[in-house]
């Protein structure tokens, strides 16, 4: 189950078990490491499913270039229009997204964050939601981890305020 979790929508979140969140819960505080794509996705998702449930914070998320956000735009929407959300997406400028509703693009002109996939979640009005997860692409794969540590996750947020 944690090594194949479920890839779901924030819009879904009862097609991911009661089960699988209190396991999430009992993880909280750890930092995980990954190489593979499918568990990043899968950590993506549930980091902005805890985004949508809460429904108000802010959400940091980088797709390394703004063309890889392209098929995520449906699902960006829904979060900008339905939550109180305030989302920053970063990458590269390789295409120009739609405007949507508390959703900031971040043009990474310089390339600095372009190796990176990266997200990260403030919590809004509950730090036990915080969630962060940082992953630099390799020519083998993906480096990283994710972590539900608050202090961490709230350094992680404060490096990329900045970046």
């Amino acid at each position: 189950m944690l090594l194949e979790p479920p890839i779901v929508r924030p819009s879904d979140p009862e097609d991911v078990g009661e089960a699988y969140r209190a396991l999430l819960e009992v993880l909280d505080g750890t930092v995980f490491a990954t190489l593979d794509r499918q568990q990043l996705q899968a950590t993506s998702r549930e980091f902005e499913s805890r985004a949508w449930q809460v429904g108000r914070g802010t959400l940091r998320v980088g797709f390394q270039s703004l063309s890889a956000f392209e098929p995520q735009t449906e699902a960006y929407q829904r979060l900008g229009a339905e939550t109180d959300l305030d989302i920053h997406v970063y990458g590269q400028p390789d295409w120009s997204p739609p405007t949507i509703p508390n959703v900031t693009y971040h043009r990474d002109t310089a390339g600095t964050l372009a190796p990176y996939w990266f997200m990260a979640f403030d919590g809004g009005t509950e730090e036990s939601q915080r969630c962060a997860l940082v992953a630099r692409e390799h020519d083998d794969g993906y480096r990283g981890f994710w972590t539900y540590d608050p202090s961490l996750v709230g350094d992680i947020l404060d490096t990329l305020e900045g970046a």
